[in-house]
């Protein structure tokens, strides 16, 4: 009767005929590896002769530029003093918005006063419109 060494060593045996031998030879991994390392050596070597001779230095950036001051207004202050005086005019004052549809623009105070007057029916519209009239219908959408 076969011991369990002797099994052992038999299965041992039996599966290193079935394996695949490994046919890997460390000389053309290394001249790979090696040609790599050179053709990157080099590669950087001729990119920084490049940058030398053709390009700006890469430690000397330009100067900076000083940006001329915006134009926009020649005087804010006084500007802003001209728009605030138009909006008070604007608020204050009556002016005609439009003559002939009969449209007056009148000071805020003023328009508070008559809202005020009026109560609750402050905001409800002016003039109430005829149920009896019809709205306008164009003559291609009016059914028969």
């Amino acid at each position: 009767m076969p011991s369990e060494i002797q099994l052992s060593q038999q299965a041992e045996a039996e599966l290193a005929e079935r394996r695949e031998g490994i046919d890997l030879s460390p000389k053309p991994i290394l001249w790979v590896g090696l040609g790599t390392l050179v053709f990157l050596l080099v590669s950087m070597a001729g990119l920084l002769f490049y940058y030398r001779w053709a390009a700006t230095p890469i430690n000397d950036p330009p100067p900076p530029a000083r940006f001329p001051a915006p134009r926009l207004q020649s005087d804010p202050a006084g500007d802003l003093v001209i728009f605030r005086q138009e909006q008070q005019r604007g608020r204050e004052g009556y002016a005609w918005i439009n003559g002939e549809g009969g449209f007056l623009r009148i000071p805020v105070d003023r328009a508070m006063e008559i809202l005020g007057t009026r109560g609750a029916r402050g905001y409800d519209p002016l003039e109430a419109p005829d149920p009896a009239i019809p709205l306008p219908v164009r003559p291609e959408a009016a059914r028969p």
